[in-house]
């Protein structure tokens, strides 16, 4: 049966009430994932800084320009090892965001979540969820990068006009369609699948029911546009003009950035764990999984 809009309207519905309802669960469980981010970037890091250190002491102050030097005249291999850096950078990410994958799987199954089911999910599936995020880099982003960094050696490291915008609508359509062939795949995985089956399942249900997937990650990126375009658009506006801002303008600054900072709280608050809180749904109710009816609970603090 295909998606209707009404359906995905009503996902999206579920997921905010769901979301607004253990806002707190959430924040906490955020702050705690945002410092063992912070932790285990630093984990990743230091070996980088290691090497980097002990070549500045040995080979001296001139090793800088030297290198610099080197970047320009090899920006293949230059991109070639960022790549090699991008991955490990983006799969520790993603781990933290699986971990608020696992705590909304609780919520939809059961009805009820806490701040520590999110530190339960990064302990028992920290080794599935490295490597989703790894395979999921290498598929979603590896790609443009190679892309960006061939465009960038063609025309010189420069990109402007109509190369730019192509570049740009490719990034798009790129991110998009892979972000929806695998957006189940964390879900997936915090049921009990394993990584292969996971993106299997994931690709499974993409194209069978590419109308309930792609349906809601469209509402989602229509979503994201509608509260962060005015931002967006002050952001090119501003590139226009170097004059001195009038009192118009300055009014407009005021305006945008209390908009921008209430879009942050938003997402940061609410939509972003309704997003999580959607794919899990989604994902339970196109495999025939265990979905919990929303109540009108208490907000949960815990």
């Amino acid at each position: 049966m295909s998606a209707k809009f009404g359906t995905i309207l009503d996902d999206l519905k579920s997921s905010f009430g769901q979301a607004r309802h253990h806002i707190l669960s959430y924040l906490l469980a955020n702050l705690g994932m945002a410092i063992t981010l912070a932790i285990l970037l630093v984990f990743v890091l230091i070996p980088v800084a290691i090497v980097f250190m002990a070549v500045y002491g040995v080979l001296g102050p001139g090793f800088g320009p030297l290198m610099v030097t080197w970047a320009v005249q090899n920006p293949l291999l230059v991109s070639g090892a960022a790549l090699l850096f991008v991955i490990p950078i983006i799969s520790v990410f993603l781990v933290v965001v699986g971990s608020i994958f696992g705590m909304s799987n609780d919520l939809v199954t059961t009805g009820e979540t806490k701040a520590e089911s999110a530190f339960h999910y990064l302990r028992v599936k920290f080794v599935s969820f490295v490597s989703a995020g790894a395979m999921l880099t290498i598929m979603i982003i590896v790609p443009q990068l190679v892309v960006w960094g061939l465009a960038s050696n063609m025309f010189q490291y420069t990109i402007t006009g109509l190369p730019m915008y192509a570049l740009s609508a490719f990034s798009f359509a790129w991110t998009f369609v892979t972000v929806g062939l695998t957006s189940m795949v964390l879900p997936a995985i915090v049921s009990g699948k394993g990584v292969q089956d996971a993106f299997h399942e994931s690709f499974k249900l993409a194209t069978q029911r590419f109308e309930r997937v792609f349906g809601l990650l469209s509402a989602i990126v229509l979503l994201a546009a509608a509260t962060l375009a005015p931002i967006i658009i002050w952001g090119y506006a501003a590139g226009w003009t170097m004059n001195p801002l009038d009192i118009v303008q300055v009014s407009a600054v005021a305006i945008v950035g209390i908009w921008s900072l209430f879009a942050f709280l938003l997402w940061a608050l609410v939509l972003y764990p309704m997003m999580i809180i959607g794919f899990v749904r989604v994902y339970h109710e196109l495999t025939d999984g265990q979905v919990a009816t929303p109540r009108q609970a208490e907000i949960s603090i815990a």
